[in-house]
């Protein structure tokens, strides 16, 4: 199964009013790389925003101003804020996701390149994807992939560490990674291996629509679960979601999330914390096969757990949750992809 449907997607050459949106107080958003966005592309309106209530003037902007494509800059959290914004509007400009963050799984599903060499083959014409970008439902907000338990613990720590090291030279974004690594080795691994050992208990009930179980190629195997049903119990130290494969820094826990539109991936895991370090290098091209990793596709369910987890959204926490309902939205935004 490939991560982006051929029928689901179609192939364009830049065209119309181009603007760029920019977080301007992201650290990586400097004056060297605005000039350089204005050379590789001198056509393109750009909007700086400090502030959330400014972000939602510049998209009225762009949308005033007839913009057709809106490139955004920043990580997975900016742009899932930027869509919640765009979705409200029935003639959203298309985005464009520029790789500015530090996880970047969004950047990652669509091929991002750098901001420049982007915005380069814009201006240059280069032919480019139109793919759409769907959204699961929790709470009132909508998200492209998120995560109960262990991801969510582990960004926790992530957090902590990056805080830890503000000022020092592992600040820089080389050292986000092993630092991400670190987080989880030092700090997230030793507290669920020692302190608890016992997974926590998640029960998901079908509230409409179906839901079946695949394979780990993405392939149906049992019976459809219908409405009322129990589509999975037991133990689960990770319950994630989403309708993108990528979790930041490439990592594909949700590698079938594009092969239904109908349908979200949701992938349970009650693999041990030693079982998941072994087989880390797979789970995180994707590829893991393992008895203990249930994998479906589903479009609501109520996901309940027997104590408070971890909630993640894109890669940003969202505190502890009991309880969780999720659907499929019935609204997608077309986002370009060079790839």
């Amino acid at each position: 199964m490939s991560e982006f449907d051929p029928t689901d997607s179609v192939y364009l050459v830049p065209r119309g009013e181009v603007g760029i949106l920019l977080n301007a107080n992201a650290g990586r958003v400097r004056r060297s790389l605005v000039q350089a966005l204005r050379k590789a592309a001198p056509e393109a309106l750009i909007f700086f925003t400090h502030s959330l209530e400014e972000a939602q003037d510049s998209i009225e902007a762009a949308i005033e101003s007839n913009i057709s494509t809106l490139f955004a800059g920043g990580g997975d959290g900016t742009i899932i804020d930027l869509s919640n914004r765009l979705l409200r509007y029935e003639h959203a400009p298309r985005l464009g996701i520029l790789r500015l963050g530090t996880g970047n799984a969004l950047a990652t599903w669509v091929g991002a390149r750098t901001p420049t060499e982007d915005m380069k083959a814009w201006s240059a014409g280069e032919a480019y994807r139109e793919v759409p970008m769907r959204f699961v439902h929790a709470e009132g907000e909508a998200f492209p992939f998120a995560g109960l338990g262990w991801d969510a613990a582990v960004l926790n720590d992530y957090r902590w560490a990056k805080q830890y090291l503000k000022g020092t030279p592992f600040e820089a974004k080389p050292y986000h990674l092993p630092t991400y690594l670190a987080a989880a080795f030092g700090r997230t691994v030793p507290r669920y291996t020692v302190i608890q050992r016992r997974p926590p208990l998640v029960t998901v009930e079908v509230l409409s629509g179906s839901a079946w179980k695949i394979d780990h190629t993405g392939h149906k195997i049992g019976h459809e679960v219908e409405e009322g049903e129990v589509l999975y119990q037991g133990p689960a130290h990770m319950v994630a979601f989403g309708t993108t494969p990528y979790y930041g820094y490439a990592m594909r826990m949700l590698p079938h999330a594009c092969i239904d539109p109908l349908r979200f991936h949701l992938r349970i895991s009650a693999l041990s914390m030693s079982s998941a370090i072994n087989q880390l290098p797979s789970i995180w091209t994707g590829d893991c096969d393992d008895e203990r990793l249930f994998d479906f596709l589903a479009e609501r369910v109520r996901v309940t757990f027997d104590q408070e987890v971890p909630y993640q959204v894109g890669g940003d926490a969202r505190g502890l949750r009991r309880e969780l309902d999720l659907e499929i939205g019935g609204l997608a935004l077309p986002v370009v992809s060079f790839r």
